[in-house]
This record gives C-alpha cells, structure tokens and sequence, in this order.
C-alpha cells in the first residue's frame, strides 16, 4: 500500500508522520531544522526522511507561512528564514513525480482535526489556534477554505477595535493583538498592579500566558480582569466568525486553550453578546481541539482530500 506522509514544519525541527487509513500516525520521525541550513539542504534533508518512511503515494506539508496563490511558493517562513521559496519545486528534484500538497500550518492543523479530532463528523469546521499569533483555518462543505485568490483564512488579522494595540502585521487592533498568547503577556507587563508584580516575580519573574491562569487560580482580582478583557477580545473575533460563516463546530488550539474551563466557560458566555441573532439562530459548539502537535502531521498527510 502505497503510504501517506504529513509533514509538520516548524523552525527547529520536521515532524514526519505515516498516516493510515484510520486517520491515525503510525510511523514518526523527526528531523532538525534551522536558520543556519540552507533553503536546499533543508529540503533536500526533508525529502531524505520522507522517502526512508517507505514505499510513499501522497505528501503533504503543513508551513509557517503565507503561501502564493496556486502554487504552494512559500512567500514568507520567518522562522526558516525562508522568503519566495518553491517547496514543491525543490521537492521534485528529489521525490521525483510523488504527490506533493503544501497548505499553511494552522491549515493543516484543521484539516487534521476534521479527520480525526474534535471537528470530525462535522460538515464546516472552523479552527482558531491561540499561540504566539492567532492563527486558523475554516472547512467548508468538505473543502479547504482557501480564499478566492488561494491567500488563505487569516482571522488572527480582523480589526476588532478601529485604531487599537499596533500588531506586527502592521495594521492596528488586529484579534492576534489581543487574544494571543503575547498579548496576555504584554498585558502583564504593563500591569501596574502590585500583587500581581509581586506574583509574578515570586514565579520566576518572566510572564507567561499559563502564569496569568495561575494567578487567577490564586484570586488574583487584577490577574481575573485581564483574563475578563482577554475573553471579550476573543469573543468578538469568534462572533463576527461565526456571524459570516455559520461553521457546524468552532475548535480552539494552541496553548492558551490548554487553560481549559478558565477560558471556555466564561467565552461561551460571551458570545451570546457577539453572535448575531443568538437569541433565535444560536450559536455552534465552541469546544478545545483534540489532537495537539498531532494535528499538523495528519492534516497534511490528508490535504489531497480537501483540496480543490
């Protein structure tokens, strides 16, 4: 049987994984990756791994980037240090005539959760991942929402408030700006609450997303209202999501979701206020995705399926 490789691409390493036909990753490899290689080496690396996996029909790659239209041309991968890169032309030159499908990384993330995770049995899924960004990717009708000129689905990239916090895309009031796991620590900083500087430092004294939880675990009442803006930010962004696009399910990833109840039961509670017409037309499910890092490797190993 000819085999289903997903590539998971991140800054320091490739997670290599064989998918069945269940949905499920069977065989794993990892492989380093970093600034200091270079774009071809890299690739050529890559291609190495996926070809020792055994007898390959289908690859699919999952990148932290902005793809160019209809070619899968990588237009910017920061953390690679790569920019106007040909994935799958490079990929040619070393798996020969192989399938080769390349979608963004939070893309790919969705596509492995339709399958296999919180979004299956599902017709639309729409995903948010909170992490360093908010990052995302929406399935509709069984396909990948890829945009009318194949750009993609950035909902980290909505102005949620005219004139906001600055975001590093250059726009102002972004969603990422507020409802990332950096805006929770930006907020940390600035905080000028004593008690909660003083946890802080009494907890290593670097801010972190989970530190804020944890503080607010603790009853720590300027830690609970960073937590209450953080929610409503976030709310706004799913509402006007949700309003648009009417997904059967929305699924949270990242890291921040990890935060569990603390951060979904005071959300669902906010989206009766952010979801047009809640009252009468309600409002979909909006539960923790399932797979974790796993994700990424079977979504990609499956983007010949949604597609188009």
């Amino acid at each position: 049987m000819k085999l289903r490789v997903g590539v998971d691409l991140g800054g320091t390493t490739a997670k290599l994984g064989v998918v069945n036909e269940r949905y499920e990753i069977v065989e794993r490899k990892v492989i380093p990756t970093d600034r200091s290689s270079t774009f071809e080496d890299t690739i050529a690396r890559l291609a190495e791994g996926i070809l020792s996996l055994g007898d390959v029909g289908t690859v699919g790659f999952g990148v932290p980037s902005s793809l160019m239209p209809g070619t899968g041309m990588v237009i910017y991968a920061n953390n690679l240090g790569w920019k106007n890169k040909d994935i799958k032309g490079e990929l040619a030159k070393h798996l020969g005539d192989i399938p080769t499908f390349v979608a963004n990384d939070a893309d790919s993330a969705t596509v492995g959760e339709y399958f296999q995770g919180a979004g299956r049995g599902y017709q639309s899924v729409l995903m948010l991942t909170l992490g360093t960004g908010v990052g995302g990717g929406y399935i509709y009708n069984g396909r990948l929402f890829e945009g009318g000129n194949g750009c993609g689905f950035e909902p980290g990239h909505m102005t949620i408030r005219v004139d906001g916090v600055p975001c590093t895309c250059g726009k102002k009031g972004c969603l990422e700006s507020y409802a990332s796991a950096t805006a929770i620590i930006r907020e940390l900083n600035e905080c000028d609450s004593p008690s909660l500087k003083a946890f802080i430092a009494e907890n290593g004294g670097k801010p972190t997303a989970r530190m804020l939880f944890d503080a607010v675990r603790e009853g720590n009442t300027a830690a609970q209202e960073i937590l209450d803006n953080y929610v409503k930010a976030l709310a706004v962004g799913i509402g006007n999501l949700v309003t648009i696009l009417r997904p059967h399910i929305v699924l949270i990833g990242g890291g921040v979701s990890g935060a569990g109840d603390m951060l979904f039961r005071p959300l669902r509670a906010c989206l009766h206020d952010t979801v047009f017409s809640y009252e009468v037309i309600g409002c979909p499910d909006v539960v923790p995705a399932s797979l974790g890092n796993d994700a990424g490797i079977i979504g990609a190993a499956m983007l010949d399926q949604v597609k188009v």
